[in-house]
């Protein structure tokens, strides 16, 4: 499960540098571009919005394929990786909200496997619920944190 160890990793090293304060000087500069910030979150966001093709698969007649599944776990282990290079921290008020629950998304997703190794139906129900309820709040959260950084740019 390289996908598991890669994105628990990418994680971990985001809490790590957030929380000792350490950070890329060059990797700062850009992020003060308004520009680049533009860019990054919108790559972002479009990003967020492709992993909820496997939510659309599953509404859907047919069972996703095992495909669709691997590509949104695989692709959803790299997201802090985007996160990182959109933002060195994690903001406040909403936005601080809203990255903690982009890594907690991301964090409870890595869960799935491990968990539903354990076979307790009860359990896996819960975690799919409070994975996509973090998913529909991050929808708002994303929404609205784009309506400011483009309305009051």
């Amino acid at each position: 499960m390289p996908w598991l160890l890669t994105g628990a990793l990418l994680i971990v090293a985001y809490l790590v540098q957030l929380l000792s304060g350490w950070r890329w000087e060059w990797l700062a500069v850009l992020q003060a571009n308004e520009l680049y910030k533009q860019l990054t979150g919108i790559a972002l966001a479009l990003f967020f919005l492709m992993q909820w093709r496997l939510s659309v698969a599953r509404m859907g007649a047919a069972a996703p394929g095992a495909r669709v599944l691997v590509l949104h776990r695989d692709l959803g282990a790299l997201a802090p990786l985007l996160l990182y290079l959109h933002a060195l921290t994690i903001g406040y008020a909403y936005v601080q909200v809203m990255s903690l629950a982009f890594l907690g998304l991301v964090g409870l997703g890595l869960l799935q496997q491990p968990l539903a190794r354990i076979n307790l139906g009860w359990l896996n129900s819960a975690w799919l619920v409070v994975h996509v309820t973090l998913a529909v709040l991050l929808v708002f959260l994303i929404g609205y944190h784009a309506f400011n950084a483009f309305y009051y740019e």
